[in-house]
């Protein structure tokens, strides 16, 4: 078996006592799953290790499709009892199962939202509201309720392994989350320019210089005040040296965000500047972002996202620099993850805040 040298797959190849816990927690998982997203999930993690394993010993799709056509030609069969001893570990999980329920939906009417099939048109759902019951429409004007102790139970365990582990922890949570082997964490500047259509790129150009003629002009110069004879009071503006600068990739592209923190973080005059967007599936920036990178004077990207690209930057890995501010919206692991860090007197990073959620009304 072979793999890209400093891969994952290639660690797991050179390490059977981490591969077979990893398919042990992986097997655990699954079994304790319950919606229909956390099954495929922790499935698609299982069949990767599995893949894995076999791959390990030379076993091949064909010799596992042999095994199951010999075993569907058995006449006698065992009944299929599992063995004792995970009889007793099952039982033992139950309890476990029933107090850590999943995040509970925000409204009555999602249970029946899926993903678009590949070709599919996606369609926005509409509702009239003449033809809704009084509990379907409190529901679509429900704001998103989570809970924030369990939400915290979920993220503190991936910002710890991040802190422990740096890098490493960043590979595995970024395979894990965003199914995406990474080659390098972080890559730094000079970025390539990436070709973009020129409309694109005119589009990106003028905005740069929209926003930057408009934070250029809240420069304002320092005032130094005489208060009475002997006592002078002074105010004065100075750049944060370093800013990590969160920019949300994934189900869309985010060129603005870019913008809207790099500029700013540009005309202030910080030394450093870290960005750190979710990669695409081939380990790539999306080359949008990239291009404002460049023109924003970004001196790293990190290629990772969620709460694990946040824990990076704010206590540093072995690549990933470590910075004094977090700034950037974000989903709700992104939000818990900065409000850990802020909150963590090690981590010696401040945060913009905490940011709500997101209403448009077309």
């Amino acid at each position: 078996a072979s793999a890209p040298e400093g891969s994952y797959t290639a660690r797991l190849f050179n390490d059977a006592q981490l591969l077979r816990a990893k398919l042990l927690e992986e097997a655990t998982e699954l079994a304790e799953a319950t919606e229909p997203t956390d099954v495929a999930f922790e499935a698609a993690d299982l069949l990767y290790f599995a893949l894995t394993k076999c791959a390990a010993h030379g076993v091949t799709l064909a010799d596992i499709e042999r095994s199951l056509d010999a075993k569907h030609r058995k006449i006698v069969r065992r009944p299929g009892n599992a063995k004792a001893e995970f009889v007793k570990k099952a039982a033992a999980l139950a309890p476990a199962q029933e107090s850590a329920a999943p995040l509970p939906r925000t409204s009555i009417l999602s249970a029946d939202i899926r993903a678009a099939a590949p070709g599919e048109q996606i369609r926005m759902r509409v509702y009239d509201a003449a033809e809704l019951t009084t509990a379907e429409n409190a529901a679509l004007l429900q704001r998103p309720i989570i809970d924030s102790e369990e939400l915290m139970g979920r993220v503190r365990p991936i910002v710890s392994a991040v802190r422990a582990n740096g890098d490493a922890a960043v590979r595995e949570f970024t395979r894990k989350f965003d199914r995406v082997e990474l080659d390098q964490v972080v890559i730094r500047a000079p970025f390539p320019v990436p070709e973009l259509a020129p409309r694109v790129r005119a589009a990106i150009d003028q905005a740069y210089a929209n926003v930057h003629k408009f934070h250029s002009a809240q420069l304002g110069a320092d005032i130094d005040v005489e208060t009475m004879p002997g006592v002078r009071c002074s105010r004065f503006s100075r750049a944060i040296e370093r800013v990590g600068l969160y920019v949300p990739g994934g189900t869309a592209v985010l060129p603005s965000s870019a913008l809207m923190l790099g500029v700013p973080a540009q005309v202030a005059g910080c030394s450093e500047i870290v960005l750190a967007t979710p990669p695409r599936a081939d380990g790539s920036v999306v080359p949008e972002v990239l291009y404002v990178a460049h023109k924003v004077g970004a001196t790293a990207i990190v290629k990772a996202g969620g709460a694990q690209a946040i824990a990076a930057m704010a206590y540093g890995t072995e690549t990933v620099p470590k910075v004094d501010k977090i700034c950037g919206p974000g989903n709700q692991y992104v939000t818990a993850a900065k409000m850990l860090a802020q909150n963590d007197t090690a981590a010696m990073v401040a945060i913009d805040m905490p940011a709500g959620p997101s209403e448009v009304l077309v």
